[in-house]
């Protein structure tokens, strides 16, 4: 299974996160996304249900407490994200998060225009 886990900017536009998922899912060879993963505390925003849609993918809302128990799995981290969420890495942690246990990152985060996404493979049940 493959899961996209996404964070942006408030400012971000869909046409950037589409656009940076495409990008990403064509580095690791996949042709969709099973699940496009973000954190809940952004549950106010329709960003991740435009990109959900678009690749006919589900959306799973990720809560705080999941994405700290991945953070020492994430090879990336920023100390901006810390201080304004709590936890350093978001797509990353969401990617991980979402495919369940035994997630593996195929792809760490990469950046657009606000958006950051990362890809994970795992057994999500």
């Amino acid at each position: 299974m493959i899961v996209v886990g996404m964070g942006w900017q408030s400012a971000a536009l869909a046409e950037h996160a589409l656009e940076l998922v495409a990008q990403s899912l064509r580095m690791v060879g996949a042709s969709a996304p099973d699940y496009i993963a973000v954190p809940d505390f952004k549950n106010a925003d329709t960003l991740p249900q435009s990109v959900a849609h678009r690749w006919g993918a589900g959306v799973l809302w990720i809560t705080r407490t999941q994405l700290q128990q991945v953070q020492a799995a994430c090879h990336t981290a920023s100390s901006t994200v810390m201080r304004h969420v709590g936890v350093a890495s978001v797509a990353e942690a969401c990617a991980l998060a979402g495919a369940g246990d035994g997630a593996r990152l195929c792809l760490t985060r990469q950046v657009l225009c606000g958006v950051t996404c990362a890809v994970a493979e795992g057994d999500r049940k």
